[in-house]
C-alpha cells in the first residue's frame, strides 16, 4: 500500500466522506455526542493539545472502544482507518 502524507490529508475532502449519513446521525444521537460531521468537533484539543475526539472516533473505528463504528458494519476498510490516523498525525487539517 502506498504511503500516505498526513500533511495533505483533509477533512472535507478525505475524512468527511468515509462517514454515511447514518453514521452521522447514529454517532450523534443515542447519547454518544459525536458530531461526526464537525471539524470544529473533530479537530478539538484536549488540555495536553491532544485531538481528543478525532482519537476516540479513531478508537470506535478500530473496535477500541465499544460500540464499533460504523455501527452494525460494514466496518472501515484498514486503508480508510490508516487515512484517518494519517488525517490525526498530519494536525487534523481542514
Amino acid at each position: 500500500m502506498p504511503s500516505i502524507n498526513p500533511v495533505s490529508v483533509s477533512f472535507e475532502r478525505d475524512i468527511l466522506p468515509l462517514f454515511r449519513p447514518m453514521d452521522i446521525q447514529c454517532m450523534r444521537g443515542q447519547g454518544a455526542g459525536f458530531l461526526l460531521a464537525d471539524y470544529q468537533f473533530m479537530s478539538a484539543k484536549d488540555d495536553t493539545g491532544a485531538y481528543a475526539n478525532a482519537s476516540l472516533t479513531l478508537d470506535h473505528l478500530t473496535g477500541d472502544e465499544t460500540p464499533r463504528m460504523p455501527f452494525g458494519g460494514p466496518y472501515w476498510s484498514d486503508e480508510s482507518i490508516d487515512l484517518f490516523r494519517s488525517w490525526i498525525k498530519g494536525g487534523c487539517l481542514p
